[in-house]
């Protein structure tokens, strides 16, 4: 499916839907909120940390003695034949495990219980990165679609007034044709921009359940992340060295279960003949001539070299992102100062000027065309520069999560 037919769909959808989920316009907050009841994310991050709990619940359960009942000498020949040489016994048997298995299984399922833990703080981060970014972007995509809109007035009003001028014989045939053509560009990029806007509702209102068909977003700049200390550890890093943690663990486990149990057994033999009763004692031994768990155990060993490798790789990922999400928020902090201060202004001026300049015959249209143009791509460029600085701030704030 196309982009544009998705839109389309979606936009029908939300014509046909009920009520809006807000009437008005969403502030940051009410987005994060709505996002975080409705993730499937977070959903899938909560199911696993429950599982994990569950599993640490189950790793420190003994294994279950096993009771037996055995009839012997019975149905055979001779004396026995019938049941009166019948030999009855009922025992108990329990296993022992030997060398820390369950200690080994108890540390395994902390170690995931903790992972778990911080890869749902993740998954939380995660989806406050995507709908600060996507918030922003609504909110850009709304200042391109007013702006269309006022370049295409701009241009409707220029062509009227180009028609009026050579009808009367003041400019030539030519100055008409060029006004019609930026009309009908101006309308083109008003289609892109009305397109660019619902597509970035859609992407915002299927992050946060919204139903509205007129979703918008609040104009306010986003708070700059914490601070953090050079030596605090990202979730990233927490959730590498968690997988660690559980590696190691798991190494632990495997050299556990490569020591034999024991299994000791009790119980009453009845003797039938002669109602006589005896006590029946024993004990098991796997050896382990075949099975020593050698390749659980190299196994394990390898899966910790690889998580502590992934937790180096993660450290210096941590520390390339993060860097670069604060070099990227200061030269778009640049950006938004140097574009909003008196250049924005003197282009707006520039371009008022030029148009009743042109109005009164002092200008030609080329030169009215390229002061609205100029005017145009200030703000376009303000637009950008701000959105940048939004996404700049949302990787950090994802960077400095905890």
């Amino acid at each position: 499916m196309s982009k544009s037919l998705g839109v389309l769909l979606f936009a029908g959808t939300l014509a046909i839907a009920g009520q809006p989920a807000f009437a008005e316009p969403v502030s940051l907050s009410d987005a994060l909120a709505r996002g975080r009841d409705v993730s499937p994310r977070l959903a899938k991050a909560k199911a696993e940390l429950k599982a994990a709990v569950g599993r640490a619940m189950q790793a420190g359960v003994r294994p279950n003695p096993t009771i037996s009942a055995e009839v012997e000498n019975f149905s055979g020949t001779g004396p026995y034949r019938t049941f009166r040489q019948t030999e009855t016994t009922i025992a108990v048997s329990q296993p022992f495990e030997l060398g820390g298995k369950r200690r080994a299984r108890k540390e395994v399922a902390a170690a995931e219980r903790s992972f778990a833990e911080i890869a749902l703080r993740m998954a939380d981060a995660d989806l406050i990165h995507d709908i600060t970014v996507s918030y922003a972007e609504l909110r850009a995509a709304e200042d391109r679609e007013a702006l269309a809109d006022s370049v295409h007035e701009r241009a409707v009003e220029l062509a009227r007034i180009a028609e009026t001028l050579v009808d009367v014989g003041r400019d030539p045939p030519l100055t008409k044709l060029r006004a019609d053509a930026l009309l009908a560009e101006a309308k083109a990029e008003r289609l892109r921009a009305q397109s660019e806007l619902l597509s970035a509702r859609q992407e915002l209102a299927l992050l946060i359940g919204s139903e509205d068909p007129e979703l918008s977003v609040i104009a306010q700049d986003l708070p700059p992340p914490p601070a953090l200390p050079a030596d605090a550890q990202s979730l990233d890093e927490r959730l590498a060295a968690a997988e660690r943690d559980a590696a190691s663990a798991r190494v632990h486990l495997a050299q556990a279960e490569g020591v034999p149990d024991i299994t000791a057994s009790g119980g009453v033999r009845n003797f039938r003949e002669n109602k006589d009763t005896a006590f029946i004692v024993g004990v098991s031994i796997p050896l382990p001539v075949f099975n020593s768990n050698r390749g659980n155990i190299s196994a394990a060993r390898a899966g910790g070299e690889a998580a502590e490798a992934q937790l180096a790789q993660t450290r210096l990922d941590t520390r390339f992102s993060r860097r670069g999400a604060e070099l990227m928020l200061a030269a778009a902090n640049e950006r938004v100062f140097a574009l909003s201060g008196a250049g924005l202004s003197q282009a707006s001026e520039a371009a008022r000027v030029a148009e009743i300049g042109y109005q009164q015959g002092k200008f030609a249209l080329i030169e009215l065309i390229d002061a609205q143009e100029a005017l145009t791509s200030a703000n376009l460029k303000l637009i950008e520069a701000q959105v940048d600085r939004a996404r700049a701030l949302a990787a950090l704030g994802r960077a400095n999560a905890q």
